[in-house]
């Protein structure tokens, strides 16, 4: 079987991308009305303009995903005037042909009937699928691998894909129009070791990503740099609130539990203090009864280091425990008794 032809029909040039400075990063939300996920299929159009590699391979998986089916007539409708424009300039460069576009409202519709263009652009698509994704690495070399790569997951998020705004969840989503394109396209991530997850909705089948680490390996690899920067910083940020949450959470139980422990050890020492006395208690416990009252907001450590000579914390721990089961002790014989009376 013969491999994918990679190349567009313009000449291919290696663009050198730059880093991205931190304005650029930090402005990527800066722009009114527009979601993350609707800016970074912007920017990968702006890239896909820039660089000239595989444009053909893009827009053939693009239509794979736009279209239900490639008879009669395709019809892409959308609200985003960049895509609308990707689209006619793909067709004029690809296949040398342009489509008519109907404005309704915020809808823009971007129509073909052009029978021989469906019918060429349905075969792009049919020698794409024969392709078994799992062979592509022994096909290619590795730089035309990891750019076959690129253009494919491109592709596929501009024709159905969509990012949650990492700030509130991790999520990444192409909603399919087919189960046996579908079924493709899960056994290509798959092969990246991107496996995602699937339901159905109102027919179609949608692929979906829930992993931070795995959508931030699928924004590298469609050399979407600038977001791929963005969304690790905001993982950071999240991972550290998540952290400090934890230990605040942790703070705030152990000291919940130590006051509901104190307020134990003293309501015990009161019922001791009242049915017996401290001086009928040993010497040992006296001691440590005596010290709680004095300082209920010390913990065992503090409590400990009074005792003469001083106690370690499980020391202290043991001599409040014996406190605790002579008080029980003695309303369990209290209500025997008065059970019995």
């Amino acid at each position: 079987m013969s491999k994918i032809n990679l190349n567009s029909t313009t000449n291919i040039s290696h663009q050198i991308y730059d880093i991205p400075n931190e304005s650029d990063v930090q402005n990527i939300s800066d722009i009114p009305n527009k979601s993350f996920s609707a800016q970074l299929r912007d920017s990968l159009l702006d890239s896909i303009e820039q660089d000239s590699n595989h444009l053909r391979i893009v827009f053939i998986v693009f239509c794979s995903v736009s279209f239900k089916s490639f008879k009669k007539q395709l019809r892409l409708a959308t609200r985003s005037r960049n895509l609308i424009n990707y689209f006619q300039k793909a067709l004029q460069r690809e296949y040398r042909t342009e489509a008519k576009i109907m404005y309704h409202k915020e809808l823009i519709t971007c129509i073909v009937n052009d029978q021989a263009i469906i019918s060429e652009i349905g075969a792009d698509v049919d020698h794409l699928f024969h392709q078994n994704p799992a062979d592509f690495y022994e096909q290619y070399s590795v730089e035309d691998y990891y750019l076959l790569i690129r253009a494919i997951l491109r592709g596929l998020y501009l024709g159905c894909g969509f990012l949650a705004n990492p700030q509130e969840r991790y999520h990444l989503e192409f909603n399919i129009p087919k189960r046996s394109i579908s079924l493709w396209y899960g056994l290509f991530l798959s092969e990246l070791n991107l496996e995602p997850g699937r339901t159905a909705h109102q027919g179609s089948e949608i692929l979906y990503l829930k992993e931070g680490e795995m959508i931030a390996d699928f924004l590298r690899y469609i050399g979407a740099n600038l977001y791929l920067i963005r969304f690790e910083e905001i993982r950071v940020e999240k991972d550290m609130r998540n952290h400090v949450n934890r230990i605040v959470n942790c703070d705030s139980a152990n000291a919940q539990r130590l006051a509901n422990s104190v307020a134990r050890q003293i309501n015990n020492i009161n019922f001791l203090i009242e049915k017996i006395g401290l001086a009928e208690l040993p010497d040992d416990l006296c001691e440590i009864a005596k010290l709680r009252m004095n300082y209920p907001d010390y913990s065992l450590r503090e409590l400990g280091e009074l005792t003469k000579p001083p106690l370690g914390k499980s020391g202290v721990n043991h001599r409040l425990s014996k406190l605790d089961k002579l008080a029980n002790k003695l309303r369990q014989d209290k209500k025997i008794k008065e059970d019995n009376e």
